[in-house]
């Protein structure tokens, strides 16, 4: 049974839960898509992108989506997100308008709905104006709102070092491993990561990459990853998000 909320001026409808007394008492792991997946463009672009730390699936529609999902699965380190988690209905100029976003990401008590879009259509006029109502209904619901265009999604190197990296979520780090890179790191906060290309008792690269998804390890994704290219115990690089919010 959906979950209805009712503000002021529109109400949230969750998919996959039972009735809760607000959203903000939604758990987002109980959460679905509120519609099936469809195509959003001419040649039929559909595709998933498997996200390994949460233990699922991510379905993209549109080639925007799966750059998108691979990103915030390398990089977000969020607590949870969710595809279409809910609809927006409310009222604008005497009719009845429903708003799916694409994305809600959570870090903590922090919550942000997310719209993917191409740089031109989030720039035309009316999709401002449109977008200016969302965010501040959505503000009466207790979340923040973001417009994440095509051209920031895109940002190189963060999307090849995403790639990249997301190939080695799939490799196993055994303890004795995880130990021996502890002990790296417990003697300088930071090295490059040829550090562990070139001794053999340390751990492979792949098993350094892996501990950057799970978030034991950081690099700085606004630099092309190579054999220089710092590891650390704390964030690195600029902030850019997607990226746990400074609270």
């Amino acid at each position: 049974m959906p979950v209805m909320d009712r503000f002021r001026n529109s109400r949230l409808v969750f998919a996959g839960v039972h009735e809760q007394p607000s959203p903000k008492a939604v758990s987002i792991e109980d959460l679905s898509r509120v519609r099936e997946p469809v195509s959003r463009s001419k040649s039929g672009v559909q595709g998933k992108v498997a996200d390994v730390l949460h233990g699922r699936s991510r379905h993209a529609e549109s080639q925007n989506e799966i750059k998108a999902f691979r990103v915030l699965a390398a990089t977000a380190r969020a607590d949870e997100w969710q595809e279409q988690p809910f609809f927006m209905e409310f009222h604008r100029d005497g009719k009845r308008h429903r708003y799916t976003p694409d994305i809600l990401v959570v870090w903590g008590s922090h919550r942000e709905v997310v719209e993917i879009k191409e740089d031109r259509e989030a720039e035309l006029a009316e999709n401002e104006e449109r977008f200016a109502l969302i965010s501040r209904l959505l503000n009466e619901h207790g979340y923040e709102f973001r417009l994440w265009k095509a051209s920031e999604i895109c940002a190189e190197p963060r999307l090849t070092n995403a790639s990249l990296v997301l190939r080695y979520r799939r490799v196993k780090v055994e303890p004795a491993e995880r130990e021996r890179i502890r002990r790296v790191f417990s003697s300088a906060s930071e090295t490059p990561l040829s550090t562990f290309q070139d001794a053999s008792h340390v751990a492979a690269v792949h098993s350094i990459l892996r501990l950057v998804l799970d978030g034991t390890l950081y690099i700085d994704w606004c630099r092309r990853l190579g054999p220089d290219s710092r590891v650390s115990v704390r964030p690195i690089g600029p902030q850019i998000w997607p990226c746990p919010p400074v609270l």
